[in-house]
């Protein structure tokens, strides 16, 4: 078989319109990728300020019904889902989710639709006298309160809301919601969140409000003991979810039963405090049509052509075990190749290890990101565990300098009727679909994300177009 790639198709990336490159160099030019942040140095400010903002900008948040989730894996995909249904529902909507793939925009989305630059622009332009007001606002509340005053102006009825991250000083954790959903609890951002499952849990608990009903999956027992003892605290009934099975869930891998359960049993329950008709025909139309690419995805791939691709977005422990779970139900026995990029937060002791037992092929890549780990040191990272391991066969390991040669070497490694597997971090993952991209352009729906990402602007430190803010 011919596992050599065909060259990329696309042309010179188009130059971005610098309104639009300006209003977010002025978003992320504080923007750090080095610690705990503003909120968990001085977290009695957290939610005071977001609420001094809202406050100035009309509190736009109580203008709209919200479903507020959290969780350490699955919580995009679980808000996805739960937004595709209430638009089924008939209701006008709002997604609010991070990071993006792509392009920025896919962070806050109404009817299913990414923000329009030009509203980005004017709401940037709008909101930054309010936002230069309060000096120690960080950069997710400042995306926080423009997406909340996005919805509110849009005129969205519900909007589902992905926690940043943690829950309890996260920027969204002013919304007075309708109901919450905690997906499965982790071990990851241990230097900001703690260093035990049961300090985890108490930051993601944090969302639970007084009253309002809480849904999440099967968790493991220290995480559970927390979420129903702050539960039964504030009087919030809090239900276990088992797997949803049989209603054409449109994302491989069976974690994905899990998060479509808590997206059904929140949607559930919003129609049984009134504020929508429960259809269940609907509801699961509305379950088939989510669309959230990045999350153990199949790129398309020409009858005939090279070695195929699998991305997901694994970048944690849990993650990787969940991906090496669905790699062996989904394609057992199939030789695979690792393309593995990850930030620089990540421990990745424990990961390395997962990855050499399910393949001796592994290619090395950083991604442009601030936060992307160097590919060398990630090379160093694994010549420790290695080290630790002298019993283990010598695997193949690749530095690749960027994502065409990763896929390049991968494609030429893997064995036939092999499998090229890109994780690690979204931002590997983003870039990974944007190389894939570049070579089979065609292959892609006219409503891929991946096709705004040629005309995103890259956030770097050098000196950018300046956006006229005056009030």
């Amino acid at each position: 078989m011919d596992t050599r790639l065909h060259a990329p198709q696309a042309g010179p990336r188009p130059r971005p319109d610098p309104r639009y490159t300006a209003a977010l160099t002025a978003l992320f030019k504080d923007a750090r990728y080095d610690g705990r942040g503003e909120k968990y140095a001085h977290p009695e400010r957290a939610r005071q300020r977001m609420r001094e903002i809202l406050a100035r900008i009309g509190e736009p948040h109580l203008r709209f019904r919200a479903l507020h989730i959290t969780g350490t894996k699955g919580k995009g995909s679980t808000s996805a889902m739960a937004e595709s249904m209430l638009r089924h529902l008939g209701c006008r909507t709002g997604l609010f989710t991070s990071p993006h793939l792509h392009t920025f925009r896919e962070r806050i989305r109404v009817d299913g639709q990414l923000m329009d630059p030009d509203h980005l622009v004017d709401l940037v332009e709008r909101l930054w006298a309010d936002f230069q007001a309060i000096p120690d606002l960080t950069v997710f509340d400042k995306i926080t309160a423009m997406a909340f005053r996005y919805f509110a102006d849009q005129g969205v009825e519900v909007a589902v809301v992905e926690v940043g991250l943690g829950g309890r000083l996260d920027s969204t954790n002013v919304l007075e919601p309708a109901v919450c959903g905690i997906t499965r609890i982790g071990m990851d951002h241990m230097h900001v969140l703690g260093e035990t499952l049961t300090r985890i849990a108490w930051e993601k608990a944090g969302i639970i409000k007084p009253q309002v009903p809480v849904y999440t999956c099967p968790q493991e027992p220290e995480a559970l003991a927390v979420l129903l003892a702050v539960a039964q605290e504030r009087r919030a009934p809090l239900h276990v979810v088992e797997p949803l099975h049989g209603t054409g869930l449109p994302l491989a891998g069976r974690f994905q039963e899990v998060n479509a359960a808590v997206a059904w049993h929140m949607v559930q329950e919003f129609a049984r405090q009134g504020h929508i008709r429960w259809d269940e025909a609907r509801a699961r139309e509305g379950l088939a049509a989510t669309w959230w690419p990045g999350r153990f995805e199949m790129l398309p791939l020409p009858s005939g052509s090279p070695v195929p691709l699998l991305v997901d977005c694994a970048h944690n422990i849990d993650s990787i075990r969940a991906l090496m779970d669905n790699l062996a139900a989904y394609f057992p026995g199939r030789p695979l190749s690792f393309i593995f990029g990850a930030n620089r937060d990540k421990d990745l002791s424990p990961i390395f290890p997962l990855l050499l037992e399910a393949s001796p092929r592994l290619i090395l890549v950083a991604s442009r990101h601030p936060k992307a780990r160097p590919a060398q040191e990630l090379a160093q990272e694994l010549d420790e565990v290695l080290a630790r391991h002298p019993v283990w066969p010598v695997p193949q390991i690749h530095v690749a300098h960027t994502m065409d040669e990763a896929l390049q070497v991968a494609a030429g490694w893997t064995p036939p009727e092999g499998l090229m597997v890109g994780t690690g971090s979204v931002f590997v993952v983003a870039e990974l679909r944007e190389a894939w991209f570049a070579r089979y352009p065609w292959l892609f729906s006219a409503q891929d994300w991946v096709r705004a990402a040629a005309e995103e602007p890259l956030l770097a430190p050098a000196a950018l177009p300046t956006l006229d803010m005056r009030p």
